[in-house]
């Protein structure tokens, strides 16, 4: 299928969900504050947006060691913490987790730091002298007091995510893994004797879907099929090594997106919330909503990875001769643009997490958010209009880059987006949507 047209559902099936939903975009501030039972001025969503500045840092940190699936459990846990901590104060959105009743004097934007400061300590301790510091500075910048209630509110809110995730299957996830026929054709196999990457993370505890195959798609075509030779020879051919077709925008294009769902997208997020001048409670709904969504389309992925154990470009091309398809012809020396990952094919990682992510977006900010979204990594500035534009071109990527065949960008596209849309509906809903009444 052209990706033009995927992208164009993705679209629609966000604006359809969004009209079932009964929101269409981010209610007004005005809004926001009358679905509190107890009325409060806006509070700006600036400390939210600080502390996330922190999280992301310490996330993407070459120490941290984290992989691109962990990056977005991580954030999860930051970002619905403080979720719930303001939320649970405002009560503009329903919570995650159920904090208890916030004091009547409790500040939101105290328990906004306290929360990101208690998940950020406990996910990262090395880094706890440093985040102490942060914690006390960023209290004073705000003109909060230490004694401010919403303190320990926070704390409990953090506390509630961190137990939750305690035995969510995280820890187990790495072990030594080989695909059951691994060395038969279609079948993954590891490259250089590579451990396989967290084999296990797709049996991590989704954070809203009802089960990690809940969006499990269709296998991958069949070695025999035309699809699968359209695939192979697209890839051979422009995600070559040293490919002749190739541009040399593609070639930089391949280049931004080896960056992590989470190192591309968060300056994303940033920009849309600020460009909205979102409130405390849109700003922090919004990142948590964001990381929810990616961070079980990421135990989706690997569900389905995991599952079909498909192979890469690299060995199904070199070994294109055991394949059985005519419209194939094997290069044995064959080599892909970048180092192909230690994890089966199917579907494609980065265009799963980052449709969610894109997708989760546009439920929120329309396809079209108003205003362009420019992100740059490693020196290379990419630019979209569209949130779907951005979509599309990780799509590309991954074949320019000769890591993956079409087909699992564009499925993964997809389960992306059916992962956004379910989290969207079911997750941190407006307090008086539906008659929804908050605690």
């Amino acid at each position: 299928m052209n990706f033009l047209a995927l992208s164009t559902r993705v679209v629609i099936a966000v604006g359809i969900a969004a009209l079932l939903a009964g929101v269409t975009h981010y209610p007004s501030q005005s809004e926001a504050t009358a679905a509190s039972h107890a009325p409060m001025p806006a509070v700006s969503g600036a400390i939210i947006m600080e502390w996330n500045q922190q999280a992301v840092a310490l996330t993407l940190l070459p120490a941290s060691a984290q992989a691109p699936v962990q990056q977005t459990r991580t954030m999860a846990i930051v970002q619905v913490s403080m979720h719930d901590a303001v939320n649970g104060i405002t009560r503009a959105y329903a919570t995650y987790l159920s904090p208890g009743v916030a004091p009547g004097d409790a500040s939101p934007e105290a328990a906004a730091i306290a929360a990101a400061h208690h998940s950020l300590r406990n996910l990262f301790p090395t880094h706890a002298t440093n985040l102490d510091a942060a914690y006390l500075a960023s209290l004073a910048a705000h003109g909060l007091s230490q004694s401010d209630p919403g303190i320990a509110y926070g704390r409990a809110a953090a506390t509630a995510v961190l137990d939750a995730r305690a035995n969510d299957g995280a820890a187990q996830a790495q072990y030594a893994y080989d695909a059951p026929g691994a060395g038969d054709p279609g079948v993954w196999v590891r490259l250089n004797n590579a451990p396989a990457l967290l084999p296990g993370w797709g049996d991590v505890a989704p954070w809203v879907l009802r089960n990690p195959a809940q969006f499990r798609p269709d296998a991958p075509p069949a070695l025999d099929s035309q699809q699968y030779a359209d695939d192979y020879n697209e890839v051979k051919e422009i995600g070559a090594l040293n490919s002749v077709t190739r541009t040399a925008e593609q070639t930089q294009i391949a280049t931004f997106w080896r960056a992590s769902p989470t190192a591309i997208w968060n300056p994303a997020i940033r920009q849309l919330v600020a460009a909205r001048d979102l409130d405390v409670s849109d700003t922090a709904r919004t990142f948590a909503l964001v990381y929810l969504s990616v961070a079980d389309a990421s135990i989706s992925c690997w569900n389905t990875k995991y599952l079909y154990n498909f192979w890469r470009p690299q060995p199904a091309i070199r070994r294109g001769s055991e394949d059985g398809n005519d419209g194939t012809t094997a290069d044995p020396t064959w080599a892909p643009l970048f180092p192909t990952p230690p994890h089966p094919e199917y579907t494609s990682g980065h265009t799963v997490n980052s449709s969610a992510m894109a997708s989760t977006l546009a439920f929120l900010f329309e396809d079209d958010p108003g205003v362009p979204i420019s992100v740059t990594i490693g020196g290379i500035t990419r630019e979209w209009k569209t949130l779907s534009t951005g979509i599309d071109e990780v799509v590309d990527a991954r074949v320019y880059s000769g890591l993956h065949f079409r087909t699992a960008d564009e499925v993964g596209a997809e389960q992306g987006a059916h992962v956004a849309r379910f989290v969207y509906r079911h997750a941190l809903r407006p307090c008086r949507v539906n008659r929804l009444k908050c605690p």
